[in-house]
């Protein structure tokens, strides 16, 4: 099975969008936005999406019926251009056809009939006369031998399949090379049909990514509903929202009215009735804030107590025994002479001497004492040496730092001052106002008792601050707060609050108050999700269109088709088709093109492909466009050769940006194809004419020539031969004779004004007949104007022109030069018109001089050129 069966057959099982996508990559060349678009639509199977047109063979170029197909005749074209009805063109079955037409005459007309007809690669519709009142359909009817030799009929129109026979024609223009040339940038070449299923892969990655970037734009934030889930039906469908929730159960949910607004009351009546439990947390906080107020009179009691006050004034009493002794032990800090600063001794003068200790501790870390007495010591804070006196006085002064009078002084003045200060600070405000009131409607004698041991602890305080400050403990002491203790009613009014909360707990009806907060709640999330359900919706319809969207990447994957991309190119880019492609790369003269199997990895899978030897840049970047065309033109050859029918190539103006090396190269290629099989050419190149004439002529091959041109205000008319300036110098003598012929026979003895103007049109045809003459005859062709050579061996046969010869022709040449009006002159010097028989007779007197010369050069050629040629040819393949 060839590439293109295998393709055909391998997309059958398809679904028919990806079918359709591959049916345009081969009839337009690519997939364009449009098709994408397009592709998208017949994906999603959306309103309004084209109907998808599956690939079959009548879509893909050269997949005919195997077998040779000849073309004899393009005729009967209808609505084709601005052509004139039944136009037309036969085709010699044999050899090279060469139709010759300047821009604009047509050409182009009938090879886009040819195109269309014979599914060539690259096409675009044959349109109708845009002048015509009612433009029809464009068709035609095409003659061509079948493979027994007979002929068969074809009927084309635009827009209709061809048949497969006519697809054997294979067609060449200068787009096909783009259809081997894969868009991965390196300089690739691949089968038709593989570039093809490498552009469906790329544009459905193309199409895949465009949607994914659609659907990661689609962004699902839940979040203004997060609130509403719960146990109920609305939390439930929040809780598992997605694409398949069901958007009629979710609206209805979504309903919320008056109606359930009144319930929501109704029901917290009802529970306000039920449920106990506000009561319930209404005691347990009065009972903590009782516990707090117990607490702070505790630590009143505390310091306000008979024991407390006695404890104060024992420390009182300690302090003022401890200021005698340290006094008494103040005599230590005396020397003999009782001479000492006054102060020493003081709370100050303690303070400096413990610094004066620590910093000796610094200065003289090994000293046995601080401050140091040492020999040799300093003064720690004059930094002078100390004398015998100062020593002896530090050392006193350290002894009576260190005594017990001092130290308990010290300790009796400090827990003093804390248990003053503890009295002093403890505030008789145990309980605010709020708690006060809360405690009234409880148990109104508690809280009428609060008043009392506030006073009673504020007299106390007042007291012991003045006994403090006076020293005078004596006076007769405010009575105490009265028995119990207010911290201790406190406390038993917190403990009998906490015991009514669990009573009121112990007495609701749980399951009716649960249902009826269910219900509750339920109608509550109904009234959030009606002030959000354009949201909630929204969300669906996003993760809908996500959860669609990730489908159709799905579906766009490729990874199947890259591997069968993988396999296909394994089977068919082989050592077979390479050589074929080297040998069409030599005959066209492209050798520094050198082409090579090699394989590459492309979508993750090993691809074979023919490259270019040490080559990894797009072809753009190292070949010249007609470098490139000349690789398209060689891999287009070396398919059509690898074939076993021998069906008809048509190449349509094949040497656009072909320099003279490749048209003449390309030229020769033409005519050895055309020595096997009909070969048409179409063009607008007269180089490129010449070059093929040339070559035809060197291979004693003569092609059927025609020439397409204007006539009756129309383009397309088709005559055989080639038009005047391109015709041969005898095609030429014949057409003036003719023409001559028939104006003499029909004309008057005196020729009219008109018959005039004939005759000087004929002669000066015939002036640039005889130059054409001189060049190609009697100079043997040895100087082309549309050659680039001058053929050095043809000057051989220039010699043996006699001067007889020469002046016949020269004075043919005057004559035409007098008759024809190329200058404005006077009547009475204007030369007369000759009749047109005496045109005639001097046309058959000059036609043997040519001749002549015309035989001299076949002898030539026969006796001297051809033996030279195949001598010199036997010594260059020595």
């Amino acid at each position: 099975m060839g590439l293109l069966e295998e393709l055909l057959d391998m997309s059958a099982g398809w679904p028919a969008w990806q079918s359709d996508a591959l049916r345009r990559i081969f009839t337009v060349g690519a997939l364009g936005e449009t098709d994408l678009v397009e592709i998208r639509a017949m994906l999603e199977q959306a309103e309004g999406a084209p109907s998808p047109v599956p690939l079959d063979a009548s879509h893909i170029p050269t997949l005919g019926d195997a077998q040779t197909t000849v073309l004899l005749e393009l005729r009967d074209l209808q609505h084709v251009n601005r052509f004139a009805p039944a136009s037309g063109m036969q085709f010699n079955p044999d050899g090279l056809n060469i139709v010759f037409g300047t821009n604009g005459a047509g050409k182009s007309g009938y090879s886009r009939v040819l195109k269309r007809a014979c599914r060539a690669r690259r096409s675009s519709p044959v349109l109708p006369d845009a002048y015509a009142d009612t433009p029809g359909a464009p068709s035609a009817t095409i003659v061509a031998l079948d493979e027994q030799g007979n002929p068969r009929l074809y009927e084309w129109q635009e827009g209709r399949d061809a048949d497969r026979r006519l697809a054997m024609v294979a067609v060449y223009d200068s787009h096909c090379s783009e259809d081997y040339i894969t868009d991965e940038g390196t300089c690739d070449y691949q089968p038709y049909g593989l570039p093809q299923l490498g552009e469906l892969t790329q544009g459905l990655t193309r199409l895949q990514s465009s949607i994914k970037q659609e659907r990661e734009a689609v962004r699902l934030d839940a979040s203004p509903f997060e609130s509403l889930k719960g146990a109920h039906p609305v939390g439930q469908i929040i809780e598992t929202l997605s694409a398949d929730t069901d958007l009629d159960q979710l609206r209805q949910l979504g309903v919320f009215n008056q109606e359930h607004e009144d319930r929501i009351i109704e029901i917290d009546r009802l529970l306000a009735n039920l449920d106990l439990e506000p009561q319930a947390r209404a005691k347990d906080g009065l009972a903590t804030r009782l516990d707090q107020a117990a607490t702070k009179c505790r630590n009143i009691e505390n310091v306000s107590s008979d024991r407390a006050v006695d404890r104060l004034h024992e420390l009182h009493t300690a302090v003022l025994e401890a200021v005698e002794a340290d006094r008494v032990a103040q005599a230590l800090l005396q020397g003999e002479d009782g001479e000492e600063l006054a102060g020493t001794g003081s709370d100050t003068w303690k303070t400096l001497f413990k610094a004066a200790e620590a910093f000796s501790a610094q200065v003289y870390p090994h000293a046995e004492h601080h401050p140091s007495t040492d020999e040799g010591a300093h003064c720690v804070l004059c930094q002078q040496p100390l004398a015998q006196s100062a020593r002896e006085r530090l050392k006193r002064f350290r002894t009576y730092v260190a005594s017990e009078a001092a130290t308990a002084l010290n300790t009796a003045n400090t827990a003093l001052s804390n248990a003053a200060q503890r009295v002093a600070q403890g505030s008789t405000d145990v309980i605010d106002e709020a708690t006060l009131g809360d405690l009234r409607e409880l148990d109104a004698t508690t809280a009428s008792i609060v008043d009392v041991h506030q006073k009673a602890w504020s007299a106390r305080q007042e007291w012991t601050a003045q006994a403090y400050a006076t020293g005078n403990w004596s006076s007769p002491r405010p009575t105490p707060a009265p028995q119990p203790t207010l911290s201790a009613a406190l406390a038993e009014k917190a403990t009998a609050c906490r015991n009514k909360a669990a009573e009121l707990r112990a007495a609701r009806d749980q399951s009716r108050i649960q249902t009826l907060a269910n219900e509750k709640a339920f109608l509550a999330a109904k009234r959030g999700l009606a002030t959000v359900l354009s949201l909630v919706e929204q969300y669906v319809l996003d993760a809908r269109k996500a959860k669609h969207l990730k489908s159709l990447e799905d579906q766009l994957q490729t990874k199947a088709l890259s591997v069968r991309i993988t396999k296909m190119s394994q089977q068919h880019i082989t050592n077979e088709l390479l050589k074929a492609i080297q040998m069409e790369l030599g005959s066209l003269g492209a050798r520094t093109q050198k082409p090579s199997i090699k394989s590459r990895t492309s979508y993750g899978e090993n691809l074979i492909t023919l490259t270019l030897e040490n080559v990894n840049s797009p072809p753009g970047t190292i070949l010249s466009e007609g470098e490139q065309r000349a690789m398209g033109l060689a891999m287009f050859l070396a398919e059509v050769q690898l074939r076993a029918d021998k069906s008809t190539l048509v190449f349509d103006d094949p040497s656009t940006s072909l320099d003279h090396r490749f048209r003449k190269r390309m030229a020769r290629r033409l005519i050895v194809l055309a020595k096997e099989r009909q070969v048409i050419v179409f063009t607008h190149d007269a180089v490129f004419l010449t070059e093929l004439r040339m070559a035809a002529n060197s291979q004693g091959l003569e092609p059927t020539l025609k020439t397409v041109e204007w006539a009756d205000q129309r383009p397309g008319a088709v005559i055989e031969g080639l038009a005047w300036e391109n015709d041969k110098f005898f095609s030429q003598l014949d057409r003036i004779q003719k023409e001559s012929s028939h104006l003499a026979a029909s004309c008057n003895d005196q020729l009219n004004d008109a018959e005039s103007r004939q005759v000087r049109s004929l002669y000066a045809m015939l002036r640039g007949a005889l130059e054409r003459g001189i060049r190609e005859i009697v100079l043997f062709d040895t100087v082309h104007p549309f050659a680039d050579q001058v053929k050095i061996e043809n000057v051989g046969a220039i010699v043996g022109f006699s001067l007889e010869d020469w002046k016949a022709i020269v004075d043919l040449h005057d004559e035409c030069s007098g008759v024809i009006a190329a200058h404005d002159t006077p009547s009475d010097s204007q030369q007369e018109i000759p009749h047109p028989s005496e045109l005639v007779a001097k046309l058959k007197a000059i036609r043997p001089v040519f001749e002549g010369c015309k035989k001299r050069n076949s002898e030539f050629d026969i006796t001297t050129l051809k033996p030279h040629r195949e001598k010199r040819n036997a010594l260059r393949k020595a």
